[in-house]
């Protein structure tokens, strides 16, 4: 049994040092960390190194190593009359007409795709973050609105056991009032679990601890076109028709020329000559291969432009349904603030009459308990309003900064 509560403890602290170890991160940072984490960020830069490479290449004299053969023959193996041969040749392959300048232009164009590929990431990114991040913000909200709930109902139990004790106030007030308290403890504890459960999300799409900060404030509208989920879409294109150039170019392979040194001699008794031969080898183009190319690469392009219409309309939908509900959040607020004005009022009014005798405590619990609820609403209406604002800059295409 010691052992099994010591283990429980030793666990409980490693738990609590991993928490602490994990250091805290607003909405910017936390995107910083989840940029720096995301897997398909980094295959993005990754594949840089290939498209460097690939543009570089299309800079080299050869499009390819050159190659070496050697080769020996005789007649000795069924009439040996002294025929020997030995060769050897170095042959290099050659560009095709416009090749280079065509694969420089199609790396280029994968290397502008690709950047545009990764602001569409990165924005992707910036979207879970904020989502995630303004859920925390939201359970955070509850989570007070809990608490001053609870610290409320325990400051009236308190004062009900003393009116109580001083024979003033009825046993079953006390027993309300408890009551009362059970369940403000309850829905602190049930805001505190969705408040962690929030944090994990959190800290697994950042590796950081959530922590407050200053919400954004609205960007600028981009110009048309801007968008990088827009942009990246166009350079798709842009990449899928080089592609389809260079593939034009290449109808065949590379032509090779390949200098080929002999020394031989053709029976026994006769002088060992030198021979020097220079060949070229001219391939043959395969029409039913380069269909197979041209349609690989125009199906690029093709899904490209699809995909730059809906990215477009998208894009455009996306900014009209966050302006939306920015205005909505805004509206909420305010009748939200002003619930919890009234209601405020109200009960300040009902603790006085009940006081004088002049109400039930059950009225004072129950419109203290419709004030924890406005102001629950209140607060998680201002988290609405910030959450709105980041809606907006998702929609616009602009990171948190």
């Amino acid at each position: 049994m010691r052992v099994a509560v010591l283990r429980g403890v030793l666990a409980g602290a490693i738990a609590a040092a991993a928490v602490a170890g994990a250091s805290a991160a607003d909405l910017r940072e936390g995107f910083t960390a989840a940029a720096a984490l995301s897997a398909p960020l980094q295959a993005l830069e990754a594949e840089r190194a290939v498209l460097l490479a690939r543009r570089e290449r299309a800079a080299s004299l050869l499009p390819g190593g050159a190659s070496v053969t050697l080769g020996y023959r005789t007649n000795q193996v069924l009439r040996d009359r002294g025929l020997r041969e030995y060769e050897g040749d170095v042959g290099v392959p050659l560009w095709l007409p416009g090749e280079t300048r065509a694969l420089r232009g199609a790396a280029e164009a994968q290397l502008v795709a690709l950047e545009a590929s990764v602001a569409r990431e990165r924005l992707a990114v910036a979207g879970e973050v904020r989502a995630d991040w303004w859920a925390w913000r939201d359970a955070v909200a509850v989570r007070d609105a809990a608490r001053t709930r609870l610290a409320q109902a325990r400051a009236l139990e308190r004062d009900l056991a003393r009116r109580v004790a001083g024979g003033l106030t009825p046993e079953a007030d006390r027993l309300a009032a408890t009551a009362a308290v059970r369940e403000a403890e309850a829905a602190l504890r049930a805001a505190e679990l969705v408040l962690r459960q929030a944090a994990v999300t959190f800290r697994s799409l950042t590796g950081r601890e959530p922590s407050d900060g200053a919400p954004e404030a609205v960007a600028a509208p981009p110009r048309d076109g801007a968008d990088p989920r827009a942009v990246a879409a166009r350079a798709t294109v842009e990449a899928g028709r080089a592609a389809e150039r260079l593939v034009q170019l290449r109808d065949r392979l590379n032509p090779e020329v390949a200098l080929q040194l002999r020394y031989e001699r053709d029976a026994f008794g006769e002088p060992w000559g030198t021979r020097l031969a220079v060949l070229f080898t001219v391939p043959l183009g395969n029409p039913p291969l380069q269909r197979e190319r041209m349609a690989a690469a125009q199906a690029i392009t093709t899904a490209g432009s699809a995909a730059a219409v809906v990215a477009d309309r998208s894009v455009e939908g996306g900014v009209a349904r966050a302006r939306e509900a920015r205005d909505a959040a805004a509206s909420v607020l305010r009748s939200a603030e002003a619930r919890h004005a009234a209601l405020a009022g109200q009960t300040t009014l009902y603790e006085a009459a009940w006081r004088a005798g002049e109400l039930p405590l059950i009225e004072v619990i129950r419109v203290r308990t419709a004030l924890a609820a406005a102001d629950a609403a209140r607060l998680r209406a201002r988290v609405a309003v910030g959450r709105a604002a980041s809606g907006l800059n998702q929609a616009f295409g602009v990171e948190p900064r």
